[in-house]
């Protein structure tokens, strides 16, 4: 070696053989994968995939396409128009007209899932589960049992996690039918697109997508989303967020018609807490029952919540809403909060403010604020929150405030309401003002209310109270207590002053029968009033109890006095059937009074009782008085039928009899035959009332009859009998007396606003013929035979006997009819 010189490196000789031994390995490996990717031949997998469902799942999988399978560089599947059945079934669980999925094969040595893609065309299953819990996917969720293999160890808790990376999804025509009957849920969830770039952990990817939901159960619902965001995955965190997102969403269902709205901004979950900001909501347009939303937004910079860290943070909030209320009242609502920061031990931020208008019959404005927040997480609280308003309701003026303490728990989403304080004046041209008040609490929150108040409307006292609870269908406890009720002077006036309006009177054949609200809540109620007025209708005393369940509303009881007498009542009222029974009982009332306030109809006077018991339904007024069925009675004294004088035209009997033609008036108001008694009962089918046991009593008449009263069609075909049983003294007397026994017919048609009123006389004089020739002939039979006179004619026999031609029975005849017969 020479001097200075380096030794020359030479290779360990375990190191060289175990370099070789590797290279060789690779070399054969390389070779081996060569031949496996060469030779292999993926569609002879299809039967044991087949057999594998057959054996081990009890399904029948059919795979009519190819199948594409490859190992290296990456594990590749693609596989079309497959189908699997259900479990030991052959309905048709899932059917895929083209899948593929590629996943690396290097990383997955390294606990890392790359896959280069996932993709599918063309899918349809189905998920359904019974009332018990069993679901048609229990059998592909759980391990094959294998009695003979032990149970496999829980997986080590010291390797690194599985990491996955997908370099993009992409989804069309995906559908899911579920039938679950232990939610219950049915219906259909699409997936028309979703596309999206790579999907890595704490990476981002755009994102597109378009799908819809169609629900039958609980409630029919579609909703539909389209849209675009870009995605951000934080597994290690659990925080998903996404970032420039514009989602446009429709739907129908849950109440609403056609809302549609946009989401734009920023949004994400940590899987304790949301976070938002910048984010927007726009709607476009909207219906909810009569409610019509239009263009509107809510806008918030920076939004936390969390329940379980009990935070709330906001920064400039902002919401405008606008729409319309039925057919003629648009509003607006405007609010800002410019900031609120609150944990569970502290809060801080601003007041809040804002205006309300509403436009059209009712014009209204408002503004409205608060004081400074206070409190913490679980007891925020708004003081002094104030709304001043001001406006009119058609030609009322109204000017009022109110103020409260508001007590918020975010956690609970409860609501309380202290301190509550309202003072109002309403005010009607030409009328005195009325001045309301009311004072109270109530407190709300997702499952239940409840509320106390009490107040007074000028000196009129009041109080109400109750409770609600919201699980599922709202139902509604609630008690009130009204020292004057007088919605005549509450309501606006339903048009301007000096405009005619009809006190009473019936509502027009067409007009719409509206059950439908009753389906709105369940609930029981009691009401009570010593006074009550509502536009025509007024009582003292007034007691209400009713229930109200799955849209029946029952009055148990409905007692007062109203029409000078008692008045006890009950009623059911059916929203799906529109189906109404009432019971009525009303005693000592003036019936003038009541057919006046009721029907608007001036046909009979007096004071007595009425009752009822009838049934009716329909979807419009005029069906309601065709379908109307049951029984009605009445019992009057002294009291009059309204619209003919029969006393009168009974006078002018000697002028018209002997014509035999029959005289014909229309009811006049001012004419009227007085009676002392009165009795009636009706038979009602069909909307037809019969009647034949009319009985009524005066001094000088008694009147039967019979006919039929059709309220469907609102005319009437009856025929009254009155008969003279006694008269005045003098000319008028005289010429009743003529009549005395003899039953004249009243013929009653046309319709209710104007009964015709036709007497008869054509079938009065033939009867009176005949019963002059029977009293004729009876008393010279008599005479001849030396018969007593009849007992009627007292004083015939016991006249003086003066001398005078004998007469005939002719001329006995001749002198009876005169006087009547011209």
């Amino acid at each position: 070696m020479a001097s200075g010189g380096r030794a020359p490196l030479t290779m360990k000789p375990w190191l060289r053989n175990s370099l070789i031994g590797v290279g060789a390995l690779i070399v054969l490996l390389v070779i081996g994968a060569a031949v496996l990717i060469a030779t292999f031949d993926a569609n002879r997998f299809k039967g044991l995939a087949i057999d594998y469902m057959k054996n081990e799942r009890q399904r029948t999988l059919v795979i009519d396409g190819p199948v594409e399978l490859s190992v290296f560089p990456r594990i590749a599947v693609k596989v079309s128009k497959l189908k699997l059945s259900e479990h030991r079934r052959p309905d048709q669980f899932l059917a895929i007209d083209e899948a593929a999925l590629a996943v690396q094969t290097l990383p997955l040595l390294r606990k890392q899932l790359v896959v280069d893609r996932v993709s599918a065309r063309g899918v349809r299953a189905l998920y359904t589960r019974d009332a018990g819990g069993k679901s048609n996917i229990d059998d592909l969720t759980a391990a094959p049992a294998d009695p003979n293999k032990p149970a496999a160890p829980p997986p080590s808790g010291g390797g690194a996690a599985l990491r996955f990376d997908i370099s993009a999804v992409t989804l069309d025509d995906v559908a899911l039918t579920i039938r679950d009957a232990m939610t219950p849920l049915e219906g259909r969830v699409a997936l028309q697109s979703l596309k999206t770039g790579r999907l890595a952990n704490q990476g981002e990817t755009p994102v597109s997508l378009r799908a819809s939901l169609d629900l039958t159960k609980p409630q029919p619902i579609k909703l539909s989303l389209d849209g675009n965001t870009t995605l951000a995955l934080d597994l290690d965190k659990n925080v998903v967020r996404l970032s420039g997102m514009k989602l446009d969403t429709q739907l129908d269902g849950a109440g609403f018609k056609e809302l549609a709205l946009t989401a734009s901004g920023a949004l994400g979950w940590d899987g304790a807490a949301l976070r938002a900001g910048p984010l927007k909501l726009e709607i476009k347009r909207g219906a909810r029952d009569s409610l019509t939303l239009s263009p509107s937004s809510l806008e918030v910079k920076q939004l936390l919540f969390s329940t379980a860290g009990q935070k709330l943070e906001l920064d400039a909030l902002k919401l405008a809403l606008a729409g319309r209320q039925g057919a003629d009242m648009p509003f607006e609502l405007a609010l800002e909060w410019p900031q609120l920061a609150v944990d569970a031990n502290s809060l801080k931020g601003s007041a809040l403010s804002g205006q309300v208008k509403l436009s059209g019959p009712t014009s209204l404005n408002g503004k409205f604020q608060s004081g400074a927040p206070s409190g913490k997480f679980d007891a925020l609280k708004l003081p002094g929150v104030s709304l001043a308003l001001q406006g009119q309701m058609q030609q009322r003026k109204v000017d009022g405030t109110l103020k409260a303490d508001l007590l918020v728990n975010a956690g609970k989403g409860a609501v309380a309401i202290d301190a509550l304080d309202l003072k109002a004046t309403l005010s009607d041209p030409g009328l005195q003002p009325l001045q309301l008040a009311v004072r109270g609490n109530a407190r709300a929150d997702a499952k239940a209310a409840s509320w106390k108040l009490d107040g007074a409307l000028n000196t009129n006292k009041f109080d109400v109270n109750g409770q609600a609870a919201f699980a599922g269908k709202p139902n509604i406890q609630a008690q009130a207590r009204f020292d004057s009720l007088d919605l005549n002077k509450v309501l606006a006036p339903d048009k301007p002053a000096g405009a005619t309006t009809s006190a009473s009177g019936p509502s027009p054949a067409d007009a719409p029968i509206a059950l439908d609200g009753l389906n709105a809540v369940d609930g029981k109620f009691n009401v009570s009033a010593a006074s009550f007025a509502f536009r025509q209708y007024k009582a003292t005393d007034v007691k209400i109890d009713a229930t109200l369940e799955s849209g029946v509303l029952r009055i148990a009881r409905l007692a007062g006095r109203a029409w000078g007498g008692a008045i006890e009542a009950s009623g059911v009222a059916e929203a799906k059937s529109k189906r109404i029974a009432v019971k009525l009982n009303a005693d000592n009332v003036n019936v003038n009074a009541l057919l006046k306030d009721v029907a608007g109809k001036d046909l009979l006077e007096g004071t007595g009782r009425v009752a009822a018991d009838v049934t009716t339904g329909g979807a419009t007024v005029g069906a309601m008085r065709s379908n109307l069925a049951g029984t009605t009675a009445l019992r009057l004294s002294n009291g009059a039928v309204k619209g003919v004088n029969l006393a009168r035209s009974f006078r002018q009997a000697k002028s018209v009899i002997g014509s035999k033609q029959d005289t014909s008036t229309t009811a006049n108001a001012t004419e009227k035959t007085d009676f002392s008694e009165m009795t009636a009962s009706a038979r009602i089918d069909n909307g037809v009332a019969q009647s034949d046991d009319l009985d009524v009593k005066s001094p000088f008449l008694r009147i039967g009859g019979a006919g039929r009263f059709d309220i469907g069609r609102g005319n009437v075909d009856y025929t009254a009998r009155a008969t003279v049983v006694e008269t005045s003294k003098g000319q008028e007397g005289a010429e009743l007396a003529a009549l005395k026994g003899v039953t004249v017919p009243v013929k009653l048609s046309g319709p209710f606003e104007a009964i015709d009123y036709r007497i008869q006389w054509s079938l009065v004089a033939a009867s009176l013929v005949e019963s002059r020739v029977k009293g004729v002939l009876n008393k010279e039979l008599g005479s001849r035979l030396g018969l007593p006179a009849p007992a009627s004619q007292p004083a015939a026999a016991s006249a003086p006997q003066q001398p005078q031609q004998q007469k005939s029975s002719k001329d006995k005849l001749r002198e009876s009819l005169k006087g009547l017969l011209k």
